[in-house]
């Protein structure tokens, strides 16, 4: 499910930001990729699945779900759970979940516990790695063909990631959250980027936002933010797809990271749209078409 020599165009984090981002681009530069997020404990995953099946519906092209599944809660460290999840508490859960995708029958990228090295969410390496083998394990078991699993580093967390590292046989992608204008040229960053193309594995921006510039400067906030992010992507060739959160954040409890709604200001709305339609960046389209650009063929 790699594109060759493409990247994909993804967005959200909300129906409402998603649909925001679509209406502000062009038809010829709409989003691939639909952010996602739920917990692997959720009592109610079917229901879950079957509500973002009528969202995306809401759209004539194919757009693939990108899948943040977590083992823990968000900002309660204290509440992580990998380590039932290696010991098997959790198998059903696994395998409604690995169905789930299975029969959505389109192709779908999942994070499994994302930012795994983030302090927010107290994750253990030994534990983490072993609920991550299960979960890719049962997704083999299951014969789930249309599904990618990402590994996902945070620049924010902790700058080791080997330590969390289940292994090439067990991870298909590798992906990184990018949100501070710093961390583009972060070591942790760099020093992450090539270690995956050591172990030869495509990359995807699991999230990223322009946390604390915003949009509102617009051409100062695109040289600060916007610029070096797609640097970035040019100067890495396997990074293989991009998330941008949509989102304007003054609104939320993290109110100073700003505006940064695409559409919220003609500047960057603009350069934003004349970098998309550079033929790097593979876009929302027929569901055939697409799955043979991402070399899933039926």
């Amino acid at each position: 499910m790699e594109p060759r020599n493409k990247v994909l165009n993804g967005a959200g984090q909300s129906s409402a930001a998603f649909k925001n981002y679509v209406d502000g681009l062009t038809e010829s530069t709409r989003p691939a990729l639909y952010m996602l997020y739920v917990g692997l404990k959720n009592a109610n995953l079917q229901s879950w699945f079957n509500n973002q099946k009528e969202q995306l519906k809401k759209y004539p092209w194919l757009v693939m779900p990108q899948i943040g599944l977590s083992m823990t809660t968000d900002g309660k460290p204290e509440e992580h759970y990998e380590d039932k999840v290696a010991a098997g508490d959790y198998d059903q859960n696994i395998n409604e979940f690995c169905l789930a995708v299975k029969e959505w029958n389109i192709p779908c990228y999942i994070r499994i516990g994302y930012e795994f090295n983030g302090r927010w969410n107290g994750y253990n390496p030994a534990n983490f790695k072993e609920a991550f083998i299960r979960i890719s394990n049962a997704f083999k078991k299951n014969k789930v063909k249309n599904a990618a699993l990402l590994w996902c580093f945070a620049t924010d967390g902790g700058a080791d990631f080997t330590s969390y590292y289940p292994g090439d046989d067990y991870v298909d992608w590798w992906s990184i959250d990018l949100f501070a204008e710093t961390h583009f040229t972060d070591p942790k960053t760099t020093t992450f980027l090539d270690s995956a193309l050591i172990h030869k594995k495509p990359v995807m921006i699991g999230e990223s936002t322009p946390r604390k510039v915003s949009v509102q400067g617009g051409e100062k906030s695109w040289i600060r933010w916007f610029q070096p992010y797609f640097k970035l992507i040019h100067e890495y060739p396997h990074i293989k797809g991009f998330c941008y959160i949509n989102w304007d954040w003054t609104t939320t409890r993290w109110s100073d990271w700003g505006d940064g709604r695409i559409e919220a200001n003609l500047f960057i709305k603009r350069k934003f749209t004349d970098e998309l339609q550079s033929d790097l960046y593979l876009h929302g389209m027929k569901k055939n078409r697409l799955k043979k650009y991402i070399n899933l063929i039926e």
